[in-house]
């Protein structure tokens, strides 16, 4: 690989942006909504999500996204660099607003309904098929690609941080460098996947039972890690 290649590479996996011509690309940062974008920028994505979603990976070509969005194929290079940054872009964008909107759902929740309203957001994210379905299309090829790869790995790194924010952790950066919190907001990125998979095989699939186990069990371990840690997770005062 060039040293061109690899910078880029290096670009891609850590969502640094990559300079054209003096003329910066627009990025979002992952604590940014996706509508913080130029509208353009947005078509662009959504075409690819779109492509992605009904005909495949294969199927998406620079030309395929331009002629879906109505725009010109160099918007995708102004925008993105090339097929490489916008597949990292359109990684990015799976959940991500469902995320951010999530943020604010959380904040102030009485830690009495927690964990219930934990639950609510797992299924939440589960809800939204098309996304999953695009994330499942593009994993295989981010597992072959090394940049990618660790793209994935940072986004990765962004759900748990999230994730601890639901569970009251305020510093939760700081809280990743715990390892009982940081196996736990694992554990919920793992619940979400593993589900989102299950009723990506079979849309008919009724996952208010295996939700239902689960919140006991996040009960539970909420109860048995140290005072302290979490922003409390007492007895919800509703059901599962």
């Amino acid at each position: 690989m060039s040293s061109a290649s690899e910078a880029d590479s290096q670009r891609v996996a850590t969502g640094a942006a990559t300079p054209r011509s003096g003329r910066g690309p627009v990025r979002a940062a992952f604590d940014d909504p996706l509508s913080a974008l130029p509208e353009t920028a947005q078509k662009l994505l959504r075409a690819a999500k779109d492509i992605i979603a009904t005909e495949g990976f294969g199927a998406l070509t620079l030309n395929s996204v331009s002629a879906a969005s109505g725009e010109n194929k160099a918007m995708i290079a102004y925008y993105f660099g090339n097929k490489a940054g916008l597949v990292a872009a359109v990684l990015d964008s799976v959940i991500h607003d469902e995320y951010i909107a999530s943020q604010d759902r959380m904040k102030d929740v009485d830690p009495r309904r927690r964990t219930l309203r934990i639950v609510e957001e797992m299924r939440r994210m589960d809800a939204a098929a098309e996304e999953f379905r695009v994330f499942f299309e593009l994993l295989p090829h981010a597992l072959r690609d090394e940049a990618l790869r660790q793209r994935i790995a940072v986004l990765y790194t962004w759900y748990w941080r999230v994730k601890l924010e639901w569970l009251g952790v305020t510093d939760s950066s700081g809280a990743l460098e715990d390892p009982e919190l940081l196996g736990l907001a694992q554990i919920l990125s793992a619940v979400i996947d593993g589900l989102a998979i299950q009723a990506a095989i079979d849309p008919e699939l009724d996952l208010a039972n295996p939700y239902r186990i689960f919140h006991k069990m996040l009960k539970c371990s909420l109860v048995a890690l140290p005072d302290g840690k979490t922003g409390g997770g007492g007895p919800d005062a509703g059901g599962a």
